[in-house]
């Protein structure tokens, strides 16, 4: 198994603003200083505001500009801890906890700073799954009077697809969903899953779509057997989310759903490939847009 970067070499690597700041440049412009409006290549370095003014078109730009750390105003020492943190933490960690371990002064801050995180931890999609895929649904809320299983209401429908070759399990997919219909179902397998894979369902009249594209093998078992007997791998997952969400989230509003199911399926696919887990989510936080309190909110 791979090891995790330790905190000790952590700390050892970024113990500096300007260890940060270096890092930072060299994964943004990696062959040299790029201007974001016009491509320019030379630049004049504002000190005081720690910009880059492009010397054709006189734009100025700085190292978070565009990314998901852009109007933030914690120093990147800051930011990379938080990053470090939510990586490296098998758990996960409350917005509470990730404010008082790097002294931020408002919980709103710290809020806005793990989600615009986890919107950089949402999967690209890029790697189907291929081997034997186990698929199925469940739903995720707080305990409520009624129907469980397909019968529930006022709960969140969340499809799960985990591969694997019988005896270990490879990469998850999460999603919510909005409905047990065919096109919804058929639409999230056919985003994370290759055709060439086999599939295994339940007998649930839904997944007949699959039989058209995918060696689809619907497992029906007998009335005493459960769900979790007959798709086990799936199971697991499902049984890891709930207590994760249980363990750290007092309250998990529907509408946040999505982004807590990417951070854990970004730590799941990566569960045997830990020594790069922080560098990869760093590079991913440059990489995706900025997103704002009122979109998050919204």
């Amino acid at each position: 198994m791979s090891q995790l970067l330790s905190l000790f070499d952590y700390q050892e690597q970024f113990s500096t603003e300007e260890d940060c700041f270096n890092y930072l440049f060299n994964h943004r412009w990696p062959n040299g200083f790029v201007c974001p409006k016009c491509g320019g290549l030379e630049y004049y370095m504002i000190y005081q505001h720690k910009r880059f003014q492009c010397k054709q078109c006189r734009h100025q730009t700085s190292l978070i500009a565009g990314t998901v750390f852009h109007n933030l105003r914690q120093p990147l020492r800051v930011l990379f801890m938080a990053v470090y943190l939510i990586a490296t933490s098998k758990k996960g960690l409350s917005a509470m906890e990730l404010r008082r371990k790097l002294g931020i002064k408002g919980y709103k801050t710290a809020w806005l700073l793990m989600h615009k995180i986890r919107t950089a931890m949402a999967s690209s999609g890029k790697f189907l799954l291929d081997r034997m895929v186990e698929v199925d649904e469940t739903y995720i809320g707080g305990h409520r009077e009624g129907p469980r299983g397909r019968g529930a209401e006022n709960k969140t429908l969340v499809a799960i697809a985990v591969e694997t070759n019988g005896s270990q399990m490879g990469r998850a997919y999460l999603k919510i969903i909005d409905s047990l219909r065919s096109a919804e179902l058929e639409q999230f397998v056919n985003n994370h899953v290759a055709t060439k894979a086999k599939v295994r369902t339940d007998g649930f009249k839904s997944y007949g779509f699959l039989k058209k594209e995918y060696d689809h093998n619907p497992v029906i078992g007998h009335k005493t057997l459960k769900k979790v007997d007959l798709l086990p791998k799936v199971h697991i997952v499902i049984a890891n989310l709930k207590m994760w969400l249980r363990g750290i989230y007092n309250c998990l509003p529907a509408k946040h759903l999505q982004r807590y199911l990417d951070e854990f399926v970004f730590r799941f696919n990566r569960r045997w490939n830990l020594e790069n887990i922080f560098d990869k989510l760093l590079v991913r936080c440059l990489n995706t847009n900025t997103v704002t309190y009122a979109d998050l909110k919204g």
